[in-house]
């Protein structure tokens, strides 16, 4: 669980970060790049076997999340989150059949105007910080939407921001990707509004179709089974 608090990646989990934060700056997690996927390095992870454990930890990151109060917002949130959830499953046949899935559930902080803070360098930082992150992810869709519609090969600037980094592989990786909007009915937040909805239809735009990703011995293992249930069936068969 993490959050980037001007483009800083700081680990909701670790203790260790928020200890020594009166007494020295935080220092940010660096990504590492494998295999095309970037990485938060020594992210704490823990192992859950109940949805209870999972959201004890959610609850526990939750409370280390930077928030600050201003015009708009009493409690509004300083940082993006992503909660990183690595799902396991094995075959009820064959237990040897597993399956590995992840699921980022993304807390976007909203873009701001400046002044709300306002004489407050501090919030007038985080605010520049956050709508930076936000246009950079802004471009990535616009980008992602056009190489789709054209065909063409174009490049993506993921490496731009640490939140279009950690967040490539949920836009144009081998994933389902589902965006949430929240909307203000007060009157003069519309042109926000109206700069949400345009930022969700064109996310909307982009289609993956994933794949099921297997290991290739697991890939022969199923075919041979599968194999020797056909020829037990065939020599039952023959014996009636």
């Amino acid at each position: 669980y993490l959050q980037i608090y001007n483009e800083k990646i700081i680990d909701l989990l670790n203790p260790l970060q928020f200890s020594h934060a009166s007494v020295s700056p935080i220092v940010g997690l660096k990504l590492r790049c494998i295999d095309g996927c970037f990485l938060p390095e020594n992210l704490y992870k823990f192992k859950c076997k109940t949805a209870g454990e999972v959201m004890k930890h959610f609850h526990s990151g939750l409370k280390s999340r930077i928030v600050a109060s201003h015009k708009l917002n009493h409690a509004s949130s300083r940082s993006h989150s992503i909660l990183i959830l690595t799902v396991e499953s094995r075959g009820v046949l064959h237990s040897e059949d597993v399956i590995v899935s992840q699921l980022h559930l993304v807390d976007l902080a909203g873009s701001e105007r400046g002044g709300i803070g306002g004489n407050d360098p501090k919030i007038a930082k985080e605010c520049i910080e956050i709508n930076k992150s936000l246009f950079t992810l802004r471009q990535v869709i616009t980008t992602l939407t056009e190489a789709q519609s054209s065909g063409k090969g174009i490049y993506i600037p993921y490496r731009d921001s640490k939140l279009t980094s950690l967040l490539s592989q949920s836009f144009g990786g081998n994933s389902y990707s589902l965006m949430i909007q929240c909307l203000s009915p007060i009157d003069r937040v519309f042109e926000e509004n109206i700069s949400t909805l345009l930022y969700a239809t064109k996310a909307g735009v982009i289609s993956n179709k994933p794949i099921k990703n297997q290991d290739p011995k697991i890939i022969l293992i199923n075919q041979l089974n599968k194999k020797v249930e056909e020829i037990t069936k065939e020599l039952s068969d023959a014996n009636v």
